[in-house]
């Protein structure tokens, strides 16, 4: 299966930001961020795929604000390589694509998040998907 994605040349697009300020948390309250990871890949044609990863922070309990951001890549692959695959998501969360993804998406949350009541939220640069 290493030879899935032919062409490690591509550029990440930005596909969606939702950013909603919610009200402030109770004083003397904890606030915890929770944040996780959704991966889709969706077929474009016999030879290209779009790998999209979007990372979710929200605050338990809500409170504060809440962020969602997705970008996405289209991977050049081989084609039977890729028709072999059990599960195409699950090759694609450990491959480099997604490590590309994640370190763009780590650093838009972080500027975007600079001006918030917390001041910018540094996640990890790693995927945290759920269990």
């Amino acid at each position: 299966m290493a030879n899935v994605i032919r062409n490690m040349n591509f550029k990440p697009i930005l596909e969606k930001i939702t950013y909603q300020r919610l009200s402030e948390p109770e004083q003397n309250s904890n606030v915890n961020v929770q944040v996780w990871d959704e991966m889709e890949v969706k077929r474009l044609r016999s030879d290209a795929v779009k790998v999209e990863l979007q990372r979710n922070i929200k605050p338990d309990p809500s409170c504060l604000f809440t962020v969602e951001a997705r970008i996405g890549v289209e991977v050049i692959v081989n084609t039977s390589e890729f028709d072999a695959l059990d599960d195409a998501v699950e090759f694609f969360k450990t491959s480099p694509v997604t490590r590309v993804l994640v370190n763009n998406l780590v650093t838009i949350l972080a500027n975007l998040t600079t001006h918030s009541q917390l001041g910018p939220i540094i996640t990890a640069p790693m995927c945290q998907f759920p269990k």
